[in-house]
């Protein structure tokens, strides 16, 4: 007796030997569990794709004559994690990223073996594709630096007197508008003269301050600034985040952290400080959104269970190492990186309507002896660890054998009924 999955690969290899020629806009990924991430687990699902997006999800989900098929059966389907703050894998600033994109250079192969499908460098958003340069810009990040440190009194007063401008100004041109709405004289509309633009982009919540902070001292003059202008924020660093984690929770901070970037605790001071394995964690029950970036922000091969973005995972699951939830930690990689980025209505998660960026792994992405068995990106194959020179040695794929069967019943074998 002949399974749905194989029916539908037999299909595709007799009806469709010149489908790869017709370039087939359907690809199906067929029979594994997929980590919807906002919907929980679908075991042995159908992922459908059209073109560059997610056309279906679920069970029962038909797959069209002619698309391409990846049996993932007995393995796990991921969305394409999300590395903020990349380096090494695209140059450029802004559009200029497009023009220097070398779609044949090792570290995107390397970055996609890794899982990761999307990078933020250089301003902007970033798919990594393979042998091609068409759409690889998703957009710009609207992040403005503050330089906000507890050791410059002297910057964060010029910080906070440049927001009390941009605030005066705000609260003047509001009372304009309340006067002019109700059709009396309010004379001409005021200007932001002497106002930093970026800042009023902060303050008006059309862009994202992007903030350094490590040791508590500096954290809690980052929640000062944020509880008196508040504001979208990231902040990189976080090492002793747990020790104010419910004030962090409280301005809405994000934060980027590296789980295994360690600071001893000081025996000199009589508060809590230094690093805990529990950080994430801690963060997680205080309501903190946050994303994981390793200790190295590029490629290394100096081995593969390094410390650097091939092994993106790997970071997560130290935080899983120290109580934080799994689906918690696939969000850090995933939605959650997405939402900092504002691109979460397009990357993140396996949705309806969303980008087709999707990774296949032979076992628990947490798992290191887990590996990435194909990379999708728009809806096409990026890469294939079994034509991959780095690891298709490495306990390849067994490959598909699939007994012969009449081809009335290959006609009728695909027709499963639609998810509703």
């Amino acid at each position: 007796m002949k399974t749905i999955l194989q029916l539908i690969l037999v299909s595709v290899l007799c009806v469709n030997v010149n489908a790869q020629d017709q370039d087939s806009s359907y690809l199906a990924i067929v029979g594994g569990d997929i980590h919807t991430v906002t919907d929980g687990v679908i075991m042995k699902g159908v992922v459908l794709c059209k073109d560059s997006r997610i056309l279906k999800v679920g069970k029962r989900v038909r797959i069209p004559e002619g698309a391409e098929i990846i049996n993932a059966e007995g393995m796990q389907v991921y969305p394409g994690l999300i590395a903020i703050d990349a380096s090494g894998i695209v140059s450029g600033r802004g559009v200029a990223v497009a023009d220097s994109y070398d779609p044949y250079a090792l570290n995107i192969d390397l970055a996609l073996a890794g899982g990761i499908t999307t990078v933020q460098t250089g301003g902007m958003v970033a798919n990594l594709k393979h042998g091609t340069i068409d759409n690889v810009l998703v957009g710009p990040t609207e992040w403005v630096n503050l330089n906000y440190s507890s050791t410059s009194s002297a910057g964060r007063r010029r910080v906070r007197d440049e927001f009390s401008k941009v605030r005066d100004f705000m609260r003047l041109h509001r009372s304009w508008e309340l006067t002019s709405s109700m059709g009396e004289d309010a004379g001409d509309e005021p200007e932001a003269k002497g106002v930093k633009p970026e800042y009023l982009s902060l303050l008006k919540g059309e862009a994202t301050a992007r903030l350094s902070a490590n040791s508590l001292k500096d954290l809690l003059a980052t929640c000062e600034l944020l509880e008196e202008y508040p504001m979208q924020s990231v902040i990189f660093g976080g090492q002793e985040a747990w020790a104010c984690a419910g004030r962090l929770g409280r301005v809405n901070a994000r934060l980027v952290i590296t789980p295994r970037n360690k600071k001893w605790a000081s025996d000199d001071l009589n508060r809590p400080s230094g690093w805990t394995i529990e950080n994430a964690k801690t963060l997680w029950e205080h309501g903190v959104k946050f994303a994981i970036l390793p200790g190295e922000n590029s490629i290394s091969l100096m081995g593969l269970a390094g410390r650097d973005l091939m092994t993106l995972p790997m970071e997560a699951a130290f935080a899983i190492r120290g109580g934080l939830q799994q689906d918690a930690a696939l969000r850090a990689i995933t939605i959650d990186a997405a939402e900092m980025l504002g691109i979460e209505h397009r990357l993140g998660s396996i949705e309806v309507g969303k980008d087709a960026n999707i990774i296949v792994c032979d076992g628990d992405l947490f798992h290191y002896r887990s590996f990435v068995q194909w990379a999708v990106v728009d809806g096409k194959m990026m890469y294939d660890k079994q034509q991959s020179s780095y690891f298709a040695h490495i306990r390849p794929r067994a490959e598909e054998v699939i007994d012969e069967i009449e081809e009335e019943t290959i006609i009728d074998a695909p027709e499963v009924v639609d998810n509703p």
